[in-house]
């Protein structure tokens, strides 16, 4: 077997399984969530800790019951093999569970936690399926909510199995072959192409998403892709200051023409993605900015005719939605934003050749470009664990020793930037959670380029009490280079979105509570 096919496969596998979890839970699927486990796994979830089954049971009388609505958001996910056992994985997943209830006096709020989740997982009979679980709570914050009423049109989604996820293919945590690993990253490419001609302002690039017949459904317009393109230049990237559409879990199921019964001849994927999509109003105003906040998922059927994967179809489910005032937007001192009227770095000078322009950077149709994204995206997860657990030698091994950073108030070298993630992130937050969304990755030999959304949340503390966190969408554009086998950053500019400041509430002190330092659960493997 392909060594770097059977990890990679195995990494798919396992964030498959992730990904049904959290479409179990959130669409109150028991049999689903059972589905994603081991029989007998231990599972700790604060407020539970013991066998699955007896967690699962408790979904009904204390979540679904008290809870109008949950999305389970992830961010990114680690994933480190046993060294002495393949058939065993340690798996860190940053998340952001929402939590919505309706009050008695028809106000609504959504109880949000910061967390990941610590887990073990094991293959069994070729399955992967979690064998332990450990909730690390990071920060949790209650946000009013509901006061927004989108009209009919707008799709709400199905807490139950006739939600339209549950007319695509069913799979489970297996391995796929190298044509299904290629298929799902072209599609993912697809959604975060999407996203950057979206922020942007591009419509090229948003129109490159869909086929020519695709069909739209975004509650405001149901219709075909042109008309789409008129109604979302006034309605989204004209009527905003700034958007970040930041994806999430996405669980792509995927048939080949040869494994389907159709005789067009056309491979075909069906995706469930969640999103949280941010819109900020009066940024001109360094005062009153807000952001219209929304909790999506795309549900999409992508079609590969010979040209790529592409949109067929797409549905959009609301889950939630709020408006948040954010303050100030005024820019902190050195730090450079994100531009929207075709001048963005990730559209102009990143966007030029690596190397000479006669050649192009390969494209998710080969694998071994598929599995050198796959390395790359590992060296930008285990730099959020470096800062998230202040772990100074975790963040040097992602950076070349001469690369240069660009984080706005740090300009230089990396033995600069490693002081100051010191002296001016370490020391002044309790915690840091760095939680990346999309990464859209493009491989040239040896070197590679990547933009890479993110949320940063810096909670700090007075008294012994958490007060308030200090939080950044933002963008990673990085330059990466391969040197005797391995990738890192040679170099990183952070380009911010937006920023806010929350109140946030105290955590249980009986829950598995993370901790910044090497003593955090993320480290004690069971």
């Amino acid at each position: 077997m392909n060594s770097r096919w059977g990890r990679l496969a195995d990494e798919w596998a396992i964030r498959d399984t992730l990904s049904r979890y959290w479409r179990g839970v959130d669409r109150r699927d028991e049999a689903l969530v059972a589905s994603t486990y081991h029989p007998h796994a231990y599972d700790d979830h604060g407020y539970f800790k013991g066998p699955v089954e007896e967690f699962i049971e408790t979904l009904a009388p204390s979540v679904w019951a008290y809870f109008s609505k949950t999305q389970h958001f992830s961010g990114h996910i680690a994933i480190d093999f046993d060294e002495a056992d393949s058939e065993i994985a340690y798996v860190e997943s940053y998340a952001e569970a929402h939590h919505l209830r309706e009050e008695d006096d028809g106000s609504s709020n959504d109880l949000v936690y910061g967390l990941r989740y610590v887990d073990r997982f094991t293959c069994v009979d070729d399955e992967w399926r979690i064998a332990h679980r450990v909730c690390t709570w990071d920060w949790s914050r209650s946000d009013k909510s509901g006061a927004i009423r989108l009209p009919d049109s707008y799709f709400r989604g199905e807490l139950s199995t006739s939600d339209p996820v549950y007319e695509h293919p069913k799979g489970r945590g297996t391995r796929d072959s190298e044509e299904v690993i290629i298929a799902k990253q072209g599609c993912m490419d697809t959604l975060a192409l999407y996203t950057r001609g979206i922020d942007r302002c591009d419509l090229a690039t948003v129109r490159d998403a869909y086929h020519s017949d695709a069909y739209d459904d975004h509650g405001g317009y149901q219709g075909d892709v042109e008309g789409f393109l008129d109604w979302v230049k006034p309605t989204v990237m004209n009527a905003f200051a700034v958007t970040m559409h930041k994806l999430g879990n996405s669980l792509i199921e995927v048939e080949l023409a040869g494994e389907s019964a159709g005789e067009d001849n056309v491979d075909r994927a069906w995706a469930e993605t969640y999103a949280v999509v941010h819109h900020v109003q009066g940024i001109s105003d360094a005062a009153g900015a807000t952001d219209l906040v929304m909790g999506v998922r795309y549900i999409d059927r992508l079609e590969d005719r010979g040209t790529g994967w592409k949109i067929a179809d797409r549905r959009m489910s609301f889950e939630w939605e709020r408006t948040a005032s954010l303050g100030s937007q005024a820019p902190y001192p050195g730090f450079s934003s994100g531009l929207r009227d075709g001048s963005d770095p990730v559209l102009m000078e990143f966007a030029a050749p690596l190397g000479d322009e006669k050649d192009e950077w390969r494209p998710a149709a080969e694998f071994d470009a598929v599995a050198d994204r796959a390395e790359i995206y590992e060296v930008l997860v285990r730099y959020c664990r470096g800062v998230d657990r202040r772990d100074r030698e975790l963040i040097r091994s992602t950076y070349h020793a001469d690369a240069e950073d660009d984080h706005g108030t740090y300009q230089g070298d990396l033995e600069g930037f490693l002081d100051f993630v010191e002296n001016e992130v370490h020391s002044r937050f309790r915690t840091t959670m760095h939680k990346l969304g999309q990464a859209l990755i493009e491989v040239q030999g040896d070197r590679a380029k990547s933009e890479t959304y993110a949320v940063c949340h810096h909670v700090s503390e007075e008294g012994g009490l958490d007060v308030s966190d200090s939080v950044m969408g933002i963008r990673y554009l990085d330059h990466f280079e391969r040197r005797d086998g391995e990738w890192k950053i040679a170099q990183r500019l952070l380009l911010w979105e937006w920023i806010r400041h929350d109140a946030v509430i105290a955590l249980d002190p009986d829950w598995s509570l993370g901790i910044a330092g090497p003593t955090d659960p993320v480290f004690l493997r069971e």
